[in-house]
């Protein structure tokens, strides 16, 4: 009984039950923090305090399971985002959609979206408006645009 309450099955692969616990708690913490971008020492008291997950490499093992599952973007193969972790990936494509979809282009902008179009550069003063567009929240400006570049949506 302790074996079975110990993994559980997901996507007909057997799991350890804290890591199912981690991502409900993920889920939860974008909802009560107001942000779907969180940092690693931040999860990392969660996952001791609530998951019993208290070894660092375990919890990058779960991570990088629930990143290749899915359910979160762990980009631990950038040394600069080693440490972030999105927890709702639809707000991030929401981001890349905003930032690279010319809906109803601002004319205070049209010679920068004449210069993406023609070079396909973009403007940091269009990109913040972008970035704006996105409700992106300013503190979290930095990471965004790392992530950004990280997906080749944008290049720094």
């Amino acid at each position: 009984l302790v074996e079975e309450m110990a993994t559980i099955a997901c996507d007909n692969h057997l799991i350890p039950a804290t890591w199912w616990v981690l991502e409900k708690i993920l889920d939860a913490q974008e909802e009560e923090m107001g942000s779907a971008l969180s940092k690693f020492n931040v999860i990392q008291v969660f996952a001791q305090q609530l998951c019993g997950i208290s070894e660092e490499r375990e919890l990058r093992v779960a991570l990088s399971y629930l990143d290749e599952a899915g359910a979160i973007i762990y980009p631990q193969r950038s040394e600069q985002l080693r440490n972030t972790i999105v927890t709702n990936p639809s707000w991030l494509f929401k981001i890349f959609s905003v930032v690279s979809s010319i809906n109803r282009p601002d004319p205070r902008f049209s010679d920068d979206w004449d210069r993406v179009c023609r070079d396909g550069v973009m403007s940091w003063s269009l990109t913040d408006h972008r970035l704006e567009a996105a409700e992106v929240k300013k503190e979290e400006y930095s990471d965004v645009l790392t992530l950004l570049n990280c997906f080749y949506i944008l290049c720094a």
